[in-house]
């Protein structure tokens, strides 16, 4: 009689140890929960399609993201893919981005024109797209971050022309056809030359982005034109490292006029020893920050515009300020590539 007396008692205490176990186990899974929807808002993630990593430019612009991310927001997600210069990969890395539904992307158009559809696909999916220093044919682009190519174009000829004998005969290298580089620096040196008329132009071809390919070109003309060549303008010091071979190997340096543009270390010291007339400054660092800086706005759902930053001329009265700022460039970009 004493056990089935104490056996119900036993059972009553399981019973009311186990329903308190069950309401803490309740309660601590409704304060977790809590804690998970209270602790924040997802990671922004920014993606950047950019052109390609052999360009010494291309590289500056992406360290600046980077840079900007380090100092500005560490908290956000950026994820960098190069195209090779092939604007089929491009697009496809664009699709790519917009798939995993990523909140903003920057672009680096390989193609002007061929860009377009990528930039729409991603304004259709709803993704704010930034283009940085190169130019897309899309209406559908959230902001540009760069500098005005047509300036570039505009400043470099006017410098060779006002230190060019008279009446000069001129040729120039373009970059890749269509790139929109190449479109607005054309279209540069093309209003300057016309408003010369004293100038004649007698030649001009693409190198892409080739020094080697610069470097067959000029050495054809030097061939071709007895009459000779004054002037030789380039989109890019990449290309002009091609001429600078080929002027120097013809025993032409300092007697043609040659130009580039990005202020490359090498560049400006040929500007020293004054082979090479003068090279055109693009901050690449300050368009990837302020790229990044304009994306991560949009992603946030912020109203954005456009940002240009201006081109400068370094010639050899001002080129070493130019060489210190490429060596803290350098630097940077050295971190990262």
């Amino acid at each position: 009689m004493g056990k089935s007396k104490i056996l119900p008692q036993i059972l009553t205490v399981l019973l009311i140890l186990c329903l308190i176990m069950l309401t803490a186990c309740s309660g601590g899974t409704e304060t977790s929960t809590e804690q998970e929807e209270t602790s924040g808002s997802e990671q922004l993630v920014i993606a950047a399609c950019m052109q390609g990593n052999q360009s010494g430019f291309i590289r500056y612009m992406t360290s600046g993201m980077y840079e900007y991310q380090k100092a500005s927001a560490p908290d956000i997600q950026l994820e960098v893919v190069f195209a090779d210069d092939d604007p089929a990969k491009q697009q496809g890395q664009v699709e790519n981005f917009v798939s995993q539904g990523v909140d903003a992307i920057i672009l680096n158009p390989v193609d002007k024109v061929q860009s377009a559809a990528a930039v729409d696909f991603a304004a259709d999916a709803g993704i704010p797209i930034i283009t940085i220093n190169t130019m897309s044919d899309s209406k559908n682009v959230t902001a540009h971050v760069g500098s005005d190519d047509v300036e570039a174009g505009t400043l470099q000829m006017e410098r060779l022309l006002s230190v060019a004998p008279e009446n000069p005969r001129v040729a120039y290298v373009n970059a890749v056809l269509g790139h929109s580089a190449q479109v607005f620096r054309e279209q540069g040196y093309l209003e300057v030359l016309e408003k010369h008329p004293e100038a004649t132009l007698v030649v001009q071809n693409t190198a892409d982005w080739s020094g080697d390919k610069a470097l067959q070109l000029v050495e054809n003309w030097i061939q071709t034109y007895p009459d000779g060549i004054d002037v030789i303008a380039t989109h890019a010091d990449c290309i002009l490292a091609g001429v600078i071979t080929a002027v120097e190997d013809a025993g032409l340096a300092g007697k043609i006029l040659i130009a580039g543009m990005d202020c490359d270390m090498t560049v400006m010291e040929k500007i020293k020893e004054g082979v090479v007339d003068n090279s055109i400054w693009q901050d690449g660092l300050g368009q990837g920050e302020n790229a990044l800086r304009i994306a991560i706005d949009a992603a946030n759902g912020e109203e954005v515009s456009d940002f240009l930053i201006p081109f400068e001329v370094c010639t050899k009265d001002n080129v070493d300020s130019y060489i210190e700022q490429a060596k803290e460039r350098d630097a940077i970009a050295a971190e990262y590539f």
